[in-house]
C-alpha cells in the first residue's frame, strides 16, 4: 500500500509542475540551407606529379594551355553544376563538367590570367566564395621544321650540288607550339625576297609553288603565334645544312617531249642518255625536248639531290609540261612504282609514254599505267646474245617488218618476258626459238612490248634495253614512228 501511495503522489507532481524535471526543454536554432564549397585543381603533367589543389599553392610561370579540374561539396544537398569565368570573359559560363582544357589568349610575352569557379547546389545556391587561381603565363615561340624527307638529300660527298626541278615545287613543314597548336595563327612564306611575305592560315602545312621562273631560287617559311612571336625562318636550300643540297635551280620546260633518265648509273657518264638525245635531236630538234634525270638515295646513292619528288602531284606536274614522254631504265631499281600513280593520271588526261625498262623489276599494284598480268625471266641465265630479232606487230600489216628490231649487243642482265593483261596489245615479240639464228634461252615467241590505252592517252611498255636494238640500223626510225605516228593517233 505504501508503494502504491508513493506512485500516486509522483504522478500528481509530474502533471502539476510547470517544468518536467526529467525532460528539460531544449532551445532549437536551425541553420537553414547551406551553400556549397568549391575546390579547384591544376593538372601538372611534368615529372610524374599528380593533380595539385591550387587554392593552397602558388604557381610558377606556365604555358597558355591549362588542364583544370574542379569539384564542389554541399553539406546538405547535392552539387548540380558550376559557373566558371576567366577574367577576360564578360559573363560566367555554366557547365556540369568537372574538368576542361583551356587556352588562355596570351597576346604578349607575359601575362596573368585568373579563373573563378562557383559550385551550385540543388537549391540553386551558389558558393559565395568561389575557388580562385591566377596563372602567370609566359608565351612560347612556335617551332617549325621541314617534313622529314620532303627535301632531297645531299650526297655523302658534300652539299655543294644542285637540285633541279621544273617550275612546280611543293614544300611541306611541321609546326609545334608548347602553348598548343591552336595558338599558331599564321604561316608566312616567300621565294627569294624576304622583305615581302605571303600569309597563310596557321593550320597550313604545305604550299605548292607553280609558274616558278627559270634559274636559282630560295624558299623561306616561318610560323607566328597569337602573341606575334615568330619561329625561326626555314630555308631551302639552307647553306648551313650539310644534309641537303646548297643550290636549287628551276629548269624551263623546252619542247613537247620529255626524256626521263631513270637509269641513275648512267648519270655520271651519260652514255645511254646521249644515245637518246642524239635520236631526239634528229626527230624533234634540240629545242623539241627536255631531260629529267631521276637520281637515287638508295645504296649506292647516285645523284640523290635529284631523287623523285616527295609529292606525287609534283611528279605529275613535271610530266604535264609535255605531250610525250620517253622513259628509260636499265640496271638498278627504277622509280616506276613510286611514279606509277602520276604516270597513270598523266596518260589518262591525254599524255603518251614510251617506257623501256630493261631489268628484273616486276610490276606491282602501282603499275596502272600499263596492263601486265605477270612476267617471267626471258633469259634466266642472265645472257641474251646479239643477233636475235624482235618482231613488231603495231598494225599487223607488212609495214610492221620495217619496225622489226635486232639486238646489236649482248644483254648481260636478266630481263623479263611479258604476259599481257586482257586489255593490252602485244606490239613486240621475240623471234621464235625455232627460227632464231643464234642460241636463245627461251621457248616460243615471248612478248616483250605491249601497248595500252588509259583514258585519253597511251602507254608503250618495252622490257628490253631499247638502246641495244640497233642491229638493223632502224632504232631511230622506230622511235620516230612511236613519237610522231603512234602517239599522234
Amino acid at each position: 500500500r505504501l508503494i502504491f501511495a508513493i506512485f500516486i503522489i509522483m504522478q500528481v507532481l509530474i502533471f502539476c509542475c510547470d517544468k518536467n524535471p526529467f525532460h528539460p526543454k531544449k532551445e532549437s536554432h536551425p541553420k537553414g540551407n547551406q551553400p556549397p564549397e568549391t575546390f579547384l585543381f591544376l593538372f601538372i603533367a611534368e615529372a610524374g606529379l599528380d593533380s595539385v589543389a591550387v587554392d593552397s599553392v602558388g604557381i610558377d610561370t606556365t604555358t597558355s594551355k591549362q588542364v583544370l579540374h574542379w569539384w564542389g561539396d554541399d553539406s546538405d544537398g547535392q552539387v548540380i553544376g558550376y559557373y566558371i569565368q576567366w577574367d577576360h570573359q564578360d559573363e560566367p559560363t555554366w557547365t556540369t563538367s568537372e574538368y576542361d582544357t583551356f587556352y588562355v589568349p596570351i597576346r604578349t610575352n607575359f601575362d596573368r590570367f585568373t579563373l573563378r569557379v562557383w559550385a551550385v547546389d540543388n537549391d540553386s545556391l551558389k558558393d559565395p566564395t568561389p575557388a580562385v587561381q591566377t596563372f602567370p603565363v609566359f608565351n612560347s615561340k612556335p617551332e617549325i621544321e621541314f617534313k622529314v624527307n620532303s627535301n632531297p638529300p645531299a650526297p655523302i660527298t658534300g652539299a655543294d650540288v644542285i637540285a633541279y626541278t621544273f617550275p612546280t615545287r611543293t614544300f611541306i613543314w611541321d609546326v609545334i607550339d608548347p602553348d598548343g597548336i591552336e595558338t599558331v595563327t599564321n604561316i608566312y612564306y616567300t621565294v627569294d625576297d624576304t622583305t615581302s611575305w605571303i600569309k597563310l592560315p596557321g593550320s597550313e602545312r604545305s604550299i605548292r609553288l607553280t609558274d616558278l621562273s627559270p634559274g636559282e631560287h630560295t624558299f623561306y617559311v616561318k610560323a607566328e603565334d597569337i602573341a606575334g612571336a615568330q619561329s625561326k625562318t626555314l630555308s631551302f636550300p639552307d647553306p648551313l645544312d650539310s644534309d641537303t643540297p646548297n643550290t636549287w635551280v628551276v629548269k624551263e620546260p623546252v619542247g613537247d617531249v620529255l626524256l626521263v633518265s631513270d637509269f641513275a648509273q648512267d648519270q655520271s657518264t651519260l652514255t645511254v642518255q646521249s644515245i637518246y638525245e642524239g635520236m631526239l635531236n634528229n626527230i624533234v630538234g634540240d629545242q623539241g625536248y627536255s631531260v629529267w634525270q631521276i637520281g637515287t638515295s638508295r645504296t649506292p646513292e647516285i645523284n640523290p639531290q635529284n631523287s623523285l619528288p616527295y609529292v606525287t602531284a609534283d611528279v605529275k606536274a613535271y610530266l604535264g609540261y609535255f605531250k610525250k614522254v620517253v622513259w628509260f631504265a636499265h640496271y638498278g631499281r627504277p622509280n616506276l612504282s613510286s611514279a606509277g600513280l602520276s604516270l597513270t593520271q598523266y596518260i589518262a588526261e591525254g599524255g603518251n609514254v614510251f617506257i623501256t625498262n630493261a631489268n628484273k623489276e616486276t610490276p606491282d599494284t602501282m603499275w596502272t599505267f600499263t596492263d601486265i598480268d605477270s612476267v617471267y625471266k626471258l633469259n634466266p641465265g642472265g645472257r641474251l646474245f646479239a643477233g636475235v630479232n624482235v618482231l613488231a606487230s603495231f598494225t599487223n600489216t607488212d609495214e610492221d617488218s620495217t619496225r622489226d628490231l635486232r639486238l646489236a649487243k649482248l644483254i648481260g642482265n636478266r630481263v623479263s618476258a611479258l604476259i599481257p593483261g586482257r586489255n593490252a596489245e602485244v606490239i613486240y615479240r621475240m623471234e621464235p626459238d625455232s627460227t632464231a639464228s643464234v642460241t636463245v634461252p627461251y621457248k616460243g615467241s615471248p612478248p616483250v612490248g605491249i601497248r595500252y590505252e588509259v583514258g585519253l592517252g597511251k602507254s608503250i611498255y618495252f622490257s628490253l634495253p631499247f638502246h641495244y636494238l640497233d642491229g638493223k640500223g632502224n632504232m631511230e626510225q622506230v622511235l620516230r614512228y612511236i613519237l610522231l605516228e603512234e602517239f599522234e593517233q
